[in-house]
């Protein structure tokens, strides 16, 4: 991991993760997308109070949730 750029590393593997469990979850049946609704929700509660905490888990956070954006347009899109 590059010093200049660990903030993107962590944003990108996060990202990249999240969205490809997402998307599994969903192909397999285990998510429905109230659920995958709710749980952006869910996550901008935890960014709100991820603010206070620093940029890693600010970032962190944002990925999630981008993630989880991501991967809902994604499937309303294939639907």
């Amino acid at each position: 991991m590059d010093i200049h750029t660990w903030e993107e590393d962590i944003y990108s593997s996060i990202f990249e993760a999240t969205f490809d469990a997402l998307i599994a979850q969903y192909k397999e049946g285990s998510l429905p997308l109230t659920e995958l609704e709710k749980n952006i929700e869910e996550q901008f509660v935890i960014l709100q109070n991820s603010s206070t905490e620093g940029s890693v888990r600010f970032n962190q956070c944002s990925a999630t949730i981008d993630a989880h954006q991501y991967a809902l347009a994604f499937i309303k899109k294939e639907l």
